[in-house]
């Protein structure tokens, strides 16, 4: 079976945010740069910030720095990471940049009673903050976002805990992501992945070793055998 006619019959569906669901690459940058402002560096164009996005905030900051080959201390860096959050924080409320067709489906699926899922490399409390100022909440039943006690994707940790809370083994699951953190998490579990071609993959997204890519969130459901509809 060609890809572009490869089907998939997931028990459960669990999704990526950043890159996947949202384009969160403005709101990001305008929290970076509140942040970086603070130690004296230059705001960074949205174009290079959309190369740090992936790994969560205190990646996305790493990288920045990185970028600009400047060294803070640790104190200085969490510092820098609060004032990143304080902001962060503030801009999610707005409830901007849903991709689109991402409502729609969501939707589709949870009318044919789908278990949706949602792993992210967000931090947990901003993620909850976005996920009700984009109207979205209600479509999971499990969202695992960062926290101490898990080991951030790639590692397999996130998504195993968002598929116990959805009673759904790894193999008859499927990972929606955008990047290579996404598929190696998924690989790591033992769940079929599909990578979305708009995020944020860092590098071709052929080349990530997902089970198929699309260019449209809509075009997942070409791709899913949908056969029970919700009452």
């Amino acid at each position: 079976m060609s890809a572009a006619t490869r089907k998939f019959a997931p028990k459960a569906i669990v999704f990526d945010l950043d890159g996947t669901l949202v384009d969160s690459a403005p709101e990001i940058r305008s929290a970076l740069n509140a942040a970086v402002d603070g130690i004296g560096l230059a705001p960074f164009p949205l174009s290079e910030v959309q190369g740090f996005v992936g790994g969560g905030a205190a990646v996305a900051l790493r990288r920045a720095l990185a970028s600009r080959n400047r060294e803070i201390d640790d104190t200085a860096f969490k510092a820098t990471l609060a004032a990143f959050y304080e902001v962060y924080a503030e801009v999610s409320q707005k409830g901007n940049g849903l991709y689109p067709g991402v409502m729609e489906t969501l939707a589709a699926l949870k009318d044919h009673a789908v278990p949706l899922g949602l792993c992210t490399n967000k931090a947990a409390p901003i993620t909850d903050i976005a996920l009700e100022a984009l109207g979205i909440r209600r479509f999971f039943s499990a969202v695992v976002g960062a926290r101490d006690d898990l080991p951030r994707k790639p590692a397999p940790d996130m998504l195993l805990a968002v598929l116990a809370g959805l009673d759904a083994r790894p193999a008859e699951a499927l990972l929606i992501g955008d990047s290579r953190s996404d598929v190696g998490s998924a690989r790591a579990a033992g769940c079929p992945v599909i990578a979305v071609s708009y995020g944020y993959p860092h590098g071709p997204v052929g080349e990530l070793g997902a089970d198929l890519v699309i260019d449209r969130m809509p075009d997942l459901l070409l791709h899913l055998e949908l056969t029970v509809k919700s009452p």
